[in-house]
């Protein structure tokens, strides 16, 4: 029986300014493609900064914080 290719998705941490320490949020994206990811936090930028990937999470860290694929949420 044929099944259908599983689609992957990679936990990406973003942030909205590139300055350590700066004290800007980071949000915990999970998404298949990096590009993805980026324009779901440009949406919440307010002063024009350009959303940056700063790390991702393991399959298990993402697992425990119950993030499903396409959400966005701020850590």
């Amino acid at each position: 029986m044929a099944t259908r290719p599983r689609e992957r998705y990679t936990t990406f941490l973003v942030a909205l300014g590139t300055a350590r320490g700066s004290g800007a949020p980071v949000y915990a994206v999970r998404m298949s493609s990096a590009a993805e990811a980026l324009a779901a936090v440009a949406d919440k930028t307010t002063n024009g900064e350009a959303p940056v990937i700063v790390g991702s999470l393991s399959t298990r860290t993402a697992k425990a914080l119950a993030l499903k694929p396409g959400e966005t949420r701020r850590v």
